[in-house]
């Protein structure tokens, strides 16, 4: 396996939680943030050590209306390496309280690599659990996560991040506690082949390769938005790219996550001073359904300090056309929860998180656990 890494630039760019909140190779002087105001109450996850803590929740609704997440568990190995791997959790109260489902669906799992990479771990982060209701009448699994994986190393105390050995991936089941069946569904042009050679074999979807004039400039996609519909699945995710900002993209695909189609762009980083003036970029992308409306919801971001900036929905027009609602070509925006602190954002939401209304993500740099979920008590 290669050596070699992205510019640290390029890390720093594309604001992922390992990079901010792990130690990774970003730079950036953050001021510990401030506890959150009155308004943002703690979410508990019970049934699991609280370690580093937990981000990056992605809630869905099973046939009964139990309410489900994947999320984003953190810890750090004896090694001093940090480790980001894929959990379950379940709510019986509409979301304040959580109860780990015992589930660990990506473990941080190390490789036999010659120094100076022999200290790693694969990460597991920014997943998107989703039961689809179409799915068992298209012969397809009703269950599916999708995920960032990618290999990280410790060099010195540094957790360096190889997203070049990474890719989009995913699982699938018949129930959420059974999934199963890894595929290496989409990459950019930041992917070395090397890693054809694992198991997996080569990604099903080089997105540059596949759509060069709209996605042949992305080096990597990350942070997948995952909505089910009676005709495919629709998936957003950031098309990162060497000179920022990036976009958020919009692709469906079958129920079976086969045949998948570039729709087009729903927003470019470019607009996020929309939101703020100062804002340069978007990540975190998520797509919902609720009262037969389809929104976006994104988080504004800061490349210098690489900074979460909140969470901002736009209402979808036509996702078919990837589409959001704009005036005089200006996107609309439906919802915005401002920042908290220095770095807060990656939201979930479901209609059916009644107690806790939209999840955030908050990071505390000077404190611990460093992550942590909040509920808003905010609704689309």
């Amino acid at each position: 396996m290669k050596n070699g890494f992205f510019r640290p630039a390029v890390l720093v760019s594309l604001g992922l939680v390992a990079l901010a909140g792990c130690g990774g190779s970003g730079g950036g002087t953050f001021v510990p943030p401030p506890l959150p105001p009155p308004g943002l109450v703690a979410i508990s996850i019970s049934g699991i050590a609280v370690d580093q803590g937990n981000f990056d929740p992605a809630p869905t609704v099973d046939a009964g209306g139990m309410v489900w997440m994947s999320y984003s568990h953190v810890s750090v190995a004896l090694s001093g390496i940090n480790l980001i791997e894929t959990r379950l959790a379940t709510t019986a109260d509409g979301g304040l309280n959580w109860q780990d489902s015992g589930v660990l669906v990506n473990a941080a799992t190390s490789l036999t690599l010659p120094a100076p990479n022999d200290v790693n771990a694969i990460a597991n982060e920014v997943s998107r659990l989703v039961y689809n209701p179409f799915a068992v009448a298209a012969g397809a699994d009703p269950w599916i996560v999708l995920w960032h994986r990618y290999l990280s190393v410790l060099i010195g105390i540094d957790t360096i991040r190889l997203f070049q050995h990474g890719w989009i991936g995913m699982k699938s089941g018949a129930t959420a506690t059974t999934l199963g069946n890894e595929r290496k569904l989409f990459t950019g042009f930041g992917y070395d082949p090397i890693n054809n050679n694992d198991p997996l074999g080569a990604p099903e979807y080089p997105l540059d390769m596949l759509e060069p004039a709209a996605m042949g400039d992305c080096l990597i996609f990350t942070e997948p938005g995952v909505l089910p519909k009676s005709n495919g699945i629709y998936v957003s995710m950031l098309c990162a790219k060497l000179t920022p900002p990036g976009k958020i993209i919009l692709l469906r695909c079958g129920h079976d996550m086969g045949n998948c189609t570039y729709l087009g762009d729903l927003i470019d980083g470019s607009e996020a001073d929309t939101v703020n003036a100062l804002y340069d970029g978007f990540s975190a992308s998520e797509l919902v359904s609720v009262n037969g409306l389809d929104y976006l919801i994104v988080t504004p971001t800061l490349s210098t300090g690489d900074l979460y900036r909140g969470c901002v929905a736009y209402r979808i027009t036509d996702i078919d056309n990837a589409l959001i609602e704009r005036n005089a070509g200006v996107p609309v925006a439906s919802l915005i929860i401002p920042q908290n602190g220095d770095f807060n954002g990656a939201c979930g939401f479901v209609e059916e998180l009644t107690g806790s209304g939209i999840m955030i993500s908050e990071a505390f740099f000077a404190e611990a656990p460093t992550f942590r979920l909040f509920a808003t008590d905010e609704r689309l």
